[in-house]
């Protein structure tokens, strides 16, 4: 009985609310969805939600020329989001007023792109053959867990690399190891772990196959791949 009547309840709330939408004015919004990168069209999703108690909300998708129309109520402020793979989500707060007589109103928005961003850890010390943590890494690790902590949205991934020279399957283990020790640093820094993926790659994908012991500890090294901003 009680379901019965919360059901009617929001059946009257949803039909008062398509009522009052239908007596009020709507203009026709509309624009490009368009790339900050290089003005290239975007084809995404957009929803609009009235504001400030999402009484007209919807979903519609630009086209592959970016185009998109929307009807929106005049006078109101409409919260926009807009999606699309590989670009930043995007949030916008647009007041609805129209332009002149023809009820119409013009919004262009540009997605920036989702670039992927990878930074090597210049100064991660480890003990040679081991994933202890050297002191003098410190500082550096904290730089990186307090950036994460000013940013809590970010989600990386660690990488390990060793030198090729060696026992590959040794090699693959130890740099499983150290990226494991990153991540448990980074934890004990308050960083959320299920904001830390971890990926070892061995010596599979050395800078450098020269010789030389520089050339051997650029090869050992732990990578932040940025996977999400």
């Amino acid at each position: 009985m009680l379901k019965t009547a919360l059901r009617l309840t929001l059946i009257l709330f949803i039909f008062q609310a398509n009522a009052q939408i239908a007596t009020d004015t709507l203009v026709s919004v509309s624009g490009k969805v368009l790339s900050a990168k290089d003005s290239s069209l975007v084809a995404a999703n957009i929803l609009y939600e009235k504001l400030p108690y999402y009484d007209d909300m919807g979903l519609i998708t630009s086209k592959e020329d970016g185009v998109f129309s929307m009807p929106l109520v005049k006078g109101s402020s409409y919260n926009i989001s807009i999606t699309k793979p590989g670009f930043i989500k995007f949030d916008k707060e647009i007041l609805i007023v129209g332009n002149g007589s023809a009820l119409t109103q013009n919004e262009d928005f540009y997605l920036a792109v989702d670039e992927v961003e990878l930074i090597t850890l210049e100064n991660l010390i480890f003990p040679s053959g081991r994933a202890t943590i050297s002191s003098e890494s410190y500082q550096e690790l904290d730089e990186l867990a307090n950036w994460m902590n000013e940013n809590p949205q970010i989600i990386i991934q660690l990488e390990g690399h060793t030198d090729f020279r060696g026992n590959a399957s040794a090699n693959m283990q130890l740099s499983e190891a150290r990226v494991v020790a990153v991540k448990e640093y980074l934890m004990d820094q308050k960083v959320k772990k299920t904001r830390i993926f971890t990926r070892a790659f061995g010596g599979t994908q050395p800078l450098s196959r020269d010789d030389t012991p520089e050339a051997k500890a650029l090869n050992r090294r732990v990578e932040v791949r940025v996977i999400r901003r």
